[in-house]
């Protein structure tokens, strides 16, 4: 399938269902789109039918995806426990465009305590956009991920790039670096606790057990600032930094998300990364 085909496939199999909040439709899934279809572009890769899937923590936004351009079947979603909601459920979801319903499973509980899942039970592990929000100890989430996930099963990350073109962008401007550092007037856990550099997610794979097969950054947000001249001129002040540096300086890491792709080699090997924990 064509980039371009994929990108429509993926924004009609994300868009098809009946969603209870339109903020979220146009707050969260459209501005997220093209971070969806790079993530579907790496699980042609390795899916297969016949595979059980799990979404950590990111509220199930690829699931209709997994469905319809993967065929994937065994789906199990997480979210934080909520008071008037089972700890375990299966639950559909109605596809308005299409008329059928996607079927899944879900699991609600403390990502940051112990998951509620059988040592290799998954192939795949889906954890996007959820690492940066981690608040106390990351490689302790991690490892039940790792336990859960079958031997050479698969993870799938992605986060915020925090030496982004864009990050160092704001740096020259006088601004904060970070993503996404705000506070919330309510108890929210959307902030962003630790972001992340291209070096430190591969260094925290290969410390939790996973052989890094592939590991990139891109820009899928748009801000408005790739048609803006002086991003530009940043961007291409780094591929000339990155040349007369001798690829020291690594203009290919700029770009404002991470992706990662780890198949499970051991159990971790590093408890307390020396980079993450003092």
């Amino acid at each position: 399938m064509t980039s371009s085909r994929l990108k429509k496939a993926v924004e009609d199999a994300i868009l098809a269902p009946t969603y209870d909040s339109k903020r979220y439709v146009d707050e969260y899934l459209k501005p997220h789109m093209k971070r969806f279809t790079q993530t579907v572009a790496l699980l042609q890769k390795i899916a297969r039918p016949e595979m059980r899937v799990i979404d950590v923590a990111s509220y199930g936004s690829l699931m209709p995806a997994l469905k319809d351009i993967l065929g994937l079947v065994d789906i199990t979603l997480t979210e934080p426990r909520q008071p008037n909601k089972a700890a375990s459920e299966d639950s559909t979801l109605p596809n308005a465009r299409y008329g059928h319903k996607y079927q899944f499973h879900i699991d609600r509980f403390d990502i940051g305590g112990s998951f509620p899942h059988r040592d290799s039970t998954f192939d795949i592990v889906l954890f996007t956009e959820v690492l940066e929000h981690l608040a106390v100890d990351p490689v302790h989430t991690l490892a039940e991920i790792n336990r859960i996930t079958k031997p050479g099963g698969w993870l799938l990350l992605s986060t915020p790039n925090c030496a982004s073109a864009k990050s160092i962008a704001k740096i020259l401007r006088g601004s904060n670096p970070n993503i996404y550092p705000f506070y919330t007037k309510q108890p929210l856990r959307d902030r962003h606790n630790r972001e992340y550099v291209p070096w430190e997610v591969k260094e925290l794979l290969r410390s939790c057990g996973y052989h890094v097969n592939l590991l990139k950054t891109v820009d899928v947000y748009d801000e408005g600032q790739q048609a803006n001249f002086k991003f530009f001129l940043i961007k291409k002040a780094l591929w000339l930094a990155s040349f007369l540096s001798l690829g020291s300086i690594k203009a290919e890491d700029r770009g404002d998300t991470i992706l990662a792709l780890g198949k499970k080699t051991s159990a971790i090997t590093d408890r307390y990364p020396a980079f993450l924990y003092v």
